[in-house]
């Protein structure tokens, strides 16, 4: 799979989450100056409570700073566009 296999299902400023395939959630963001999609895996949990964890407040950003702190499993970004299912973990 690819980065453009993602279906966003829910946005927000600069980011939303989706899914790859059936059963990979992820979060997307937008980086650097030409908005490149980076794409963090997320649980189905997370992905039910976005509208809660992105409108956290900057100073108390606890979900969101741990889910953009996880392992990149595709991107945008030039040899990063394969979905690293290496980097897939059980949610």
């Amino acid at each position: 799979m690819r980065y453009t296999d993602y279906i966003r299902l829910k946005t927000g400023r600069y980011q939303s989450v989706g899914k790859f395939g059936g059963d990979i959630y992820a979060y997307e963001v937008l980086t650097g100056i030409a908005d490149t999609p980076e794409y963090h895996q997320i649980s189905k949990e997370e992905f039910e409570t976005f509208e809660t964890w992105s409108e956290e407040y900057i100073t108390d950003l606890k979900k969101l700073y741990e889910i953009i702190n996880r392992p990149v499993i595709c991107s945008g970004y030039l040899g990063r566009a394969e979905l690293n299912t290496s980097l897939l973990r059980e949610m």
